[in-house]
């Protein structure tokens, strides 16, 4: 007879296609993953998925039974959810996702008044790029950039966050100042990879570089930062994380990228008191760096033009 533990190796393995992503979403290794499969079928008296040269497949048998084995997932998460949400300990683990330079280097700094309050509760930052579901449990805060909807969340705006093209003295004064309404011909970039370039910061640095060449793509900030900073091309970063380095110079565009900050928690787990502590130290962190996160913010909204600190003189 299946347990859950055994039917959770199926669902992993069904939707993420090979062991080693499935291990991954489960936390354990592929060695581990490896004999929960065999074990899966020894158990099952048959063969669920089959392993391909791209990855495993659902046989017939699996395919039949992936449906009525989500809906016991469901089950399963909605029951933790409420015995998660009815939990009235400020202790345990709260596990929040979001970027990875957000969380380095302005809600890590924010959570000493949460430990000196509450010790018991351990706080696991997930810098992830990847939307993680709250309603299954793999993460219990999502802050992302910009509105996100999401089954059975309950979301809210918390701040905002600026962006500017910044480029170390070197290169400006190597390659001189870029021609935006050119799109940039003769510049090189530091920029996103393509497959998160149709984000509303991806978008706007693509749109007025469209003559430039890539020198360097990457997923982290910190990287991109490090890129901008040796000299490798123009880079379209948060003021809050540029303008830590009085070196770089910040570019004037005629118009600036404002992104939304959002916090969202599922609505079953919403007023468990651990989680309601650490959506407020969360909040907290971004109100008190509002000055860095959107320096001379104005009244715009979403993706609006704005100002960061005044530009240096970049000839």
């Amino acid at each position: 007879m299946l347990d859950w533990d055994d039917l959770k190796t199926f669902l992993a393995i069904a939707r993420h296609g090979t062991l080693s992503a499935a291990a991954r979403a489960l936390k354990v290794s592929q060695t581990t993953m490896g004999r929960r499969l065999d074990h899966l079928h020894g158990r099952a008296g048959a063969t669920l998925l089959d392993r391909t040269p791209t990855g495993f497949r659902l046989t017939p048998t699996g395919a039949a039974i992936l449906g009525e084995v989500e809906r016991m997932e469901d089950a399963a998460l909605a029951l933790e959810r409420t015995i998660s949400g009815e939990d009235q300990r400020l202790e345990g683990l709260v596990r929040v996702t979001t970027v990875d330079a957000l969380a380095a280097y302005i809600l890590t700094a924010g959570l000493k008044p949460l430990r000196d309050a509450h010790p018991g509760i351990v706080i696991e930052l997930i810098t992830d790029n990847r939307s993680l579901s709250l309603a299954r449990r793999e993460a219990d805060i999502a802050v992302r950039l910009g509105r996100f909807d999401a089954h059975e969340t309950v979301v809210r705006k918390i701040g905002d966050m600026a962006f500017a093209v910044y480029g170390s003295p070197a290169y400006l004064g190597a390659h001189g100042t870029p021609d935006w309404a050119s799109g940039a011909p003769g510049h090189k970039t530091v920029r996103v990879q393509d497959d998160l370039l149709d984000t509303p910061d991806g978008r706007w640095f693509a749109n007025r570089t469209t003559r430039a060449e890539p020198a360097l793509l990457a997923n982290s900030r910190e990287v991109q930062l490090q890129g901008v900073m040796a000299g490798l091309g123009l880079g379209h970063l948060p003021c809050y994380l540029a303008s830590r380095h009085a070196d770089l110079v910040r570019l004037d565009t005629g118009a600036a990228l404002t992104r939304e900050i959002w916090m969202g928690v599922h609505r079953d787990t919403r007023h468990a008191p651990r989680i309601m502590a650490v959506q407020e130290v969360l909040v907290s962190a971004i109100s008190r760096s509002k000055a860095l996160l959107s320096p001379d913010f104005g009244t715009a909204t979403s993706a609006p033009a704005t100002t960061c600190q005044p530009p240096r003189n970049a000839s």
